[in-house]
């Protein structure tokens, strides 16, 4: 195998591994702030459901049902994701440019800071 070759590998492998990581630890560092505004969010909409309910504006609050339209809801957003172009996207850039972009984006989400 000629060093041509493995060089016209091993540079664009790299290259995507160092953007992957880069959006690796940025994604990580965004959803970690997104689960904190949705959990405050979501923590004061109950708090003023159960204040509304305490001070007689709500005479009672159906929770179970509250439940189920919350479930099917997710449910029908997770099952109506479409991901099948992602396939075509890695299959398009070629194998070393994916696999280095997916081990960097990898890297980069698992990093412990």
């Amino acid at each position: 195998m000629s060093s041509e070759v493995l060089l016209s590998n091993i540079i664009p492998f790299a290259g995507s591994g160092l953007v992957g990581y880069a959006i690796g630890f940025a994604l990580k560092k965004i959803l970690r702030l997104m689960l904190i505004i949705v959990g405050f969010l979501a923590g004061m909409f109950f708090v003023g459901i159960q204040l509304l309910q305490k001070y007689g504006y709500v005479s009672a609050v159906n929770w179970d049902k509250l439940g189920n339209d919350t479930s099917t809801q997710i449910q029908h957003l997770a099952t109506n994701a479409d991901i099948t172009n992602l396939h075509g996207l890695f299959h398009t850039i070629g194998l070393p440019v994916s696999g280095g972009l997916g081990l960097g984006l990898l890297a980069g989400f698992v990093r412990t800071r």
